[in-house]
């Protein structure tokens, strides 16, 4: 038989440290008890045979009152009762001076246990305590060896239950004479009157339990291991709670199941929770009569099997599995266990069944004792009689529990307890998905999974979820629609470091722009561009701006383009020294175009391979050994993105372009040897520079880089911006690389600029060349300034583009780029732009003959001295009607494209941009507005815009096909060029009014 760590009894068990106590032996308690009552054996012998007889003539009665009590709701107090009723017998036996009146004596109350499921007895654990006669305390082991023969697994606490019979015996004879008269009540059936007779036993008891369960030794270390996996993964009070309603639910299922699913199934489900295995090693059981308590092992597993059958030998063996199995099986047994001892040995937690149910709270709280598993064969046919009014074994294990035992709490009413097991018994049904398993060291509320669930707990089944929003940073709210890979880019970090831009510099934006506003009033007025006073002493005294990185040192020929991933490969391969990414003209900032071109120029910098397939052709392209330097063009700062708000307002399309690139790839650009490079479009003051300056500054300190790390080149594109070049560079030194001649939009800006001076009308777009008038002066002063200052001056587009089907056109074409370069290369620029790389050779070619160093520098350009009047001349020549008409047609189709969201588009062999766009609205503004006359003499009216619009849409019609035509959004941007074109006030870009009409 397995006892409660190897102990024989409750004193033994505090004396011997878990040494069993030998059939017999004599221990000193026994001797003192011996020597307390000797004088009083004798004049009681006469009392104790009239005590003996009694429990064996009312043993069929108490098992039928244990039998009733456990059926019903008070099966509690019915369960004290009978434990109480026969244990005056057992007292009275220990004190027989003869063998056989103790043997009667303690076989009495062992039945009469096992008819109410060891009952209140081993709920209270009471300690057994030997007699005065070695023969009593052999008898008393002899009592207590039936049980194990009938019950399959038993608990250390419930054999001290067990011993407390002899430990009772040693009380004074009063107590013997209240438990006769409860064994009485027993026999009417009077189980009130019996409860409430053995309460006074029941609290004196209730101490030995205690201090016998916190001197239980064996399973500490795994009663340790449960208690902290167990307040890990559920609260203390989600177990009180998981206690009782498994309480509850187990004399449910009783009352509804038959006994025989009810009894293995519920004795598995209580004892899966089992999280250490112990081994029990017991002595062969030869009789009934005199049975040796067993020596028990216990060492930690996650999985414990026991089954209990008939054999010969009582042997524990301790087998790993996926679950726990209680299976009880007598041969000699002749009836089977009834519904409500199937239900009683559900929670097996080291205690008997019906103190689970009594003390739902108390037996969650405490540190789980380990059951041991044991195989335990019943050797007469007496004791496998027993077994058919006993409830099913649960297995008992020797563990010292962590805390002193709590005071009983008060079970839950019927109605709660009824309502909370068919609460949990619909969700359980609910569930598609595999039912969960038992966490380690939980109640035995949780002890519900199938035979072959696994002893840990998975992770809980569910569907993949939706990939989950980083948390947006307050005030942040992005409205475009997230696509593939855009989580990459705004990412909460990078938000935040735009909405701390947007927070610091934006108030400062609209302040600049307000001033752009009330500067180009004043020359609405008659006020003419000039070089600032105020800042004559930056223009006159040497300064020069900081170093410049290597890798800038040689631009002789750069190309531009959008940020699609096929443009930004083949630009980089193109054999360019540098590749401008456009985020601005040459390209049309839709939400999808602005963040995939962040998402590319990442992979440019992130990725080992950075490559891209045409959908289309099948193409594959791939990044080389040897690309070009990558620089970047964000917005100007007169636009916004209105797809991201900060603090309810759209940010800037500037802040939004340069401070994604610069967070996601400045570093990455650093550690392949370059840099965060830009170019800055659209300034119009030095004030503007400053702006920038800043911006820079605020972008190194956060994201920790040197100051100076950033290197920008500033396109002088605007005409205000040509008279304060000087201060531009130095409001930038720290981070200036140069200035480029943006000329398309510079001939734009000297439109728009001067639109209320009919002095200032220009002749066809063709006929405004870099080689007269105010672009001519304006280049070369750009030269003579940036060498002046240790800056690279970087000339203009050339547009041209191959022309593949006709050689003759396309060498004419290739001609005019040859010439260009050459003008520019002889002026003293650095380098120049292209537009498509079949022209990066020709353009390199002549700057490697004709400028055979990396740059220019030392070519100061002292000869050059254009002031105001150069800078305003107007070129010579006439306005045709060709020119007008082909103003229209490259206008209306170009913003047709940009509105279906390209940027670079190829018109009549030259690549247009922005730029082109401008040029012809603000060209038919100007004259329509002036009435300007064609070269044959024919005015311009509003009348005339209109008829040629009419007559160039139907030629276009013809041009591409009417299905191309009627597919596109030529109608929007036939309405948007009129509507620019015949304004009472000039619009200072097309870009903003175009804006609204995309996504």
């Amino acid at each position: 038989m397995a006892t409660t760590s190897g102990k024989s009894s409750g004193t033994a068990s505090r004396r011997s440290a878990g040494k069993p106590a030998r059939p017999g032996q004599t221990t000193d308690g026994d001797t003192k008890a011996s020597k307390a009552k000797a004088t009083k054996a004798a004049t009681r012998a006469s009392a104790a045979k009239s005590a003996v007889a009694k429990p064996r003539t009312n043993a069929a009665p108490v098992k039928q009152a244990a039998k009733a009590a456990t059926k019903t709701t008070a099966g509690k107090s019915a369960a004290r009762s009978t434990k109480t009723a026969a244990r005056p017998a057992a007292k009275t036996a220990t004190k027989s001076p003869t063998r056989t009146a103790a043997k009667s004596a303690a076989k009495a109350p062992a039945k009469a246990k096992a008819a109410t499921g060891k009952g209140a007895g081993a709920t209270k654990r009471i300690a057994a305590k030997p007699g005065k006669a070695p023969a009593a305390k052999t008898t008393a082991r002899k009592a207590s060896a039936a049980k194990p023969s009938a019950r399959t697994t038993t608990t250390a606490k419930a054999a001290t239950g067990k011993a407390g019979a002899g430990k009772a015996a040693t009380a004074k004879t009063a107590k013997a004479k209240t438990a006769k008269a409860k064994a009485a009540a027993a026999k009417r059936g009077n189980t009130a009157t019996a409860k409430a007779k053995t309460t006074k036993t029941a609290n004196t008891t209730r101490a030995a339990t205690k201090a016998t369960a916190r001197k239980t030794a064996a399973g500490k270390t795994a009663t340790k291991a449960a208690t902290r996996k167990t307040a890990a993964t559920k609260p203390a009070t989600t177990k009180t709670a998981a206690a009782k309603t498994a309480a509850a639910k187990a004399k449910q299922a009783a009352a509804k199941k038959p006994a025989r699913a009810a009894s293995p199934a519920r004795g598995r489900a209580a004892t899966a929770k089992t999280a250490t295995r112990t081994t029990t090693t017991a002595k062969p059981a030869k009789t009934a009569k005199a049975a040796t308590p067993t020596k028990t092992k216990t060492k930690p597993a996650t999985k414990t099997k026991a089954a209990t059958q008939t054999k010969p030998k009582t042997k524990a063996a301790t087998k790993p599995a996926a679950k726990t199995k209680a299976t009880t099986k007598a041969k000699a047994t002749t009836k089977t266990p009834t519904k409500a001892t199937a239900a009683k040995a559900a929670p097996a937690r080291g205690r008997s069944a019906s103190t689970a149910v009594q003390r739902p709270a108390a037996a969650s709280k405490r540190a789980a004792a380990k059951p041991t598993a044991a195989k335990t064969t019943p050797t007469k046919t007496t004791a496998a009689k027993t077994t058919a009014t006993k409830p099913a074994a649960t297995k008992r294990g020797a563990a010292k529990p962590a805390t002193p035992a709590l005071p009983a709490s008060r079970p839950a009413s019927r109605a709660s307890r009824a309502a909370t097991a068919t609460r949990r018994t619909a969700q359980a049904e609910r569930r598609s998905a595999p039912p969960p398993t038992v966490r380690r060291g939980a109640g035995p509320a949780e002890a519900k999974r199938p035979a072959t669930a696994p002893s840990t707990r998975p992770a809980k089944p569910r569907t993949t979820p939706a990939p989950r929003k980083a948390a947006m940073p307050d005030g942040v709210k992005v409205l475009g629609k997230l696509a593939p890979r855009f989580e990459e880019i705004l990412t909460a970090e990078a938000l935040g470091f735009i909405a701390a831009l947007h927070r610091r510099f934006d108030g400062r934006r609209r302040d600049l722009l307000k001033a752009r506003a009330e500067r180009q009033a004043r020359f609405d007025a008659g006020e003419l561009p000039d070089f600032l006073p105020e800042t004559r002493h930056i223009r006159q005294h040497p300064w020069k701006v900081a170093a410049i990185p290597p890798d800038l040192h040689d631009r002789r020929v750069e190309i531009t383009g959008p940020t699609d991933r096929k443009m930004i490969i083949n630009a980089l391969n193109s054999g360019a020294k540098v590749f401008m990414a456009d985020f601005e003209d040459a390209n049309s900032p839709t939400w999808a175009n602005m963040v995939e071109g962040q998402i590319n120029l990442k992979d440019r910098w992130h990725s080992a391979v950075f490559d891209h397939t045409d959908p289309d052709t099948g193409k594959r392209y791939e990044l080389g050994d040897d690309p070009a330097v990558l620089m970047v063009r964000p917005r100007g700062l007169h636009l916004v993105e209105r797809h991201l708000e900060v603090d309810g307002a759209p940010v800037a399309g500037s802040l939004f372009d340069f401070g994604l690139y610069a967070f996601h790839n400045a570093k990455a650009a650093l550690a392949d040897g370059s840099g965060p490079y830009l170019y800055l479009p659209k300034l119009e003051s030095h004030l503007e520079a400053r702006l920038w300056n800043e911006v820079f500054l605020h972008t190194e300190s956060t994201l920790g880089i040197h100051r100076g790390t950033i290197k920008a080149t500033v396109l002088i594109e605007t005409l205000p911006a040509a008279f304060e070049m000087h201060e531009i560079l130095h409001e930038l030194k720290d981070h200036v690389a140069g200035l480029n001649c943006g000329r398309w939009d510079y001939i734009f800006s000297f439109i728009k600029t001067l639109a209320q001076t009919p002095d200032f009308i220009l002749p066809d777009r063709g006929q405004v060349v870099m080689g007269k008038a105010f672009l001519k002066a304006y280049a070369q002063l750009l030269i003579q300034t940036c060498h002046m200052r240790g800056a690279f001056a970087i000339g203009g587009m050339a547009a041209q583009i191959p022309i593949k089907d006709d050689p003759e056109r396309n060498e004419a074409a290739f001609a005019k780029v040859r010439a260009d370069k050459e003008r520019e290369a002889g002026d003293g620029h650095d380098g120049t732009w292209v537009a498509h790389p079949d022209l990066v050779p020709v353009a390199m070619a002549v700057f490697d003959r004709l400028m055979p160093g990396k740059n220019q520098l030392d070519e100061l350009r002292e000869d050059v001295d254009f002031g105001q009047a150069e800078l305003l001349e107007v070129p010579q020549g006439t306005r045709t009607e060709a020119g007008f008409r082909e103003n229209i047609r490259v206008g209306v189709r170009y913003i047709e494209a940009w509105l279906s969201g390209k940027g670079a588009v190829p018109l009549y062999n030259l690549m247009e941009d922005a730029a082109t766009a401008e040029i012809a609205r603000a060209q038919i503004w100007q004259w329509v507005k002036y009435g300007a006359k064609l070269d044959d003499g024919t005015q311009i009216t509003p009348a005339l815009f209109e008829t040629v619009l009419h007559e160039e849409m139907a030629r276009l019609r013809q041009e591409i096909g009417a299905e191309a035509f009627d597919y596109g959004r030529f109608a929007e941007a036939t309405q948007l060029f009129h509507k620019l074109s015949l304004a009472a006030e000039f619009e200072a870009f097309l870009t903003i009014p175009a804006y609204a009409l995309i996504d």
